[in-house]
């Protein structure tokens, strides 16, 4: 089971504190998309930030709405419903900024 192609980086200078940051990515198991359950903690304090399901067709998985981590402070698991593979981690993570509502 892999986890790819997050988004772990600030677009542009850091925001003001608000909901408006997402993480997303996509859930593959041996190079096929996959559904799983995502589940994101905050790294120091393993408080609960997050979780949803990747979709089944393109492994695709989105958390969004999100308040401002520091960089590099959050931890991401895809947790495997078959019991076949062990969970697959994503650690040091950092979250995006979306565009602000016009």
């Amino acid at each position: 089971m892999f986890l790819d192609s997050f988004c772990v980086c600030f677009e542009g200078i850091m925001a003001v504190k608000t909901n408006r940051h997402k993480l997303a990515g996509t859930v593959t198991v041996d190079g096929t998309p996959a559904k799983r359950n995502v589940l994101c903690l905050e790294r120091d304090t393993m408080a609960y930030v997050g979780a949803t399901v990747s979709d089944a067709n393109t492994g695709a998985w989105m958390l969004y709405g999100l308040p401002e981590y520091p960089e590099r402070s959050l931890i991401v698991f895809a947790l495997d419903t078959t019991g076949n593979y062990n969970a697959e981690v994503a650690d040091y993570v950092t979250q995006v900024a979306t565009a602000p509502a016009e």
